[in-house]
């Protein structure tokens, strides 16, 4: 296909949300999906990571994912509200397939995960852009690489290839879910990296700060689906020069985010259902069906209370 100019990756905070389950049978809860992505959307939220790794694209199938885009697309339909649509580890031809259904479902752009099926003894850096760049080629969408070493068999990725990758016209940025603050400084301030419009986020959100003081352009963090306005005020006072406030916050935020660190979907999903409602089933579908560890989850239970008050009064 022909590679037009893709469009930038905005600046800001976006949200990988989680899937909804009604009770029975696993069923998607396309209703609490749409409810959610409002709350986030008025919020500020600049946009949303669609059944991406909070949001058990592995276990959704094909038209699962495209429903969710797609009931998501048709309630918000605000350009500016960004739907990156997430895949799960497949071959070039398959993800391809799928960027063009993400796309007709109103997704913007497609996060793809760096492929480590077969770990970092077969994979090298060459395998990796040549993955990329087949898929970068023939997608629909532009890609943001997930780079993402602990559910890739450690499979990671070099400067050197995120140089490489970054001059294919349709590969627009990279989601950093790892603390290697070595790589977020090569990226954030090589200004060919944004002149290849290749953008870096971070996808801890526990370090916001420290990620946005070395140049890069936001978080896609799973703490903003419980608390966005907090999330959405952290980027806006380190923006605005306000680091001593940004700190505080910063410290609350991390503080948190450990729940998430420790629980991942389960903990988000609880604290959504006891903070605003959402959701009748808990769990994800097997082998995530499980219940919250409670016993976990309440050690976090001051500091949710104090990041809630301060969001209550956003």
């Amino acid at each position: 296909m022909t590679i037009r100019s893709a469009p930038s990756v905005p600046e800001g905070i976006y949200t990988p949300i989680p899937t909804f389950y009604k009770s029975q049978k696993f069923a998607v809860d396309f209703e609490t999906t749409v409810k959610h992505a409002q709350m986030l959307h008025k919020a500020g939220i600049t946009g949303l990571v669609v059944s991406g790794s909070m949001g058990e694209s592995t276990n959704l199938t094909l038209q699962e994912r495209c429903n969710s885009l797609k009931s998501i697309r048709d309630a918000i339909p605000d350009p500016n509200f960004k739907l990156i649509a997430g895949v799960p580890p497949s071959n070039v031809a398959d993800v391809i397939a799928e960027s063009q259904l993400a796309a007709d479902n109103g997704a913007d752009f497609l996060i793809v995960l760096v492929p480590g099926y077969f770990g970092p003894n077969l994979v090298n850096q060459q395998g990796i852009v040549d993955y990329f760049q087949y898929v970068a080629s023939g997608s629909a969408l532009p890609i943001i690489i997930y780079n993402y070493p602990n559910t890739c068999n450690n499979v990671n990725i070099n400067i050197e290839t995120f140089a490489t990758l970054s001059q294919h016209p349709n590969i627009v940025g990279v989601k950093l879910t790892h603390y290697n603050f070595d790589m977020y400084t090569l990226l954030g301030y090589d200004s060919s990296f944004e002149a290849n419009n290749f953008r870096s986020f971070t996808g801890l959100g526990q370090v916001l700060v420290p990620s946005l003081s070395v140049n890069l352009f936001g978080t896609i963090d799973g703490l903003s689906g419980i608390f966005p306005k907090s999330m959405v005020k952290l980027y806006q006072l380190y923006r605005a020069g306000q680091y001593e406030e940004a700190a505080t916050l910063q410290f609350l935020v991390t503080r948190v985010d450990l729940m998430i660190t420790e629980l991942n979907m389960l903990g988000v999903k609880h604290a959504l259902n006891s903070i605003y409602g959402f959701g009748e089933c808990l769990s994800g579908r097997p082998p995530l069906s499980k219940a919250v560890n409670l016993t976990a989850y309440n050690k976090y239970a001051e500091d949710i209370k104090r990041l809630l008050d301060y969001e209550q009064k956003l």
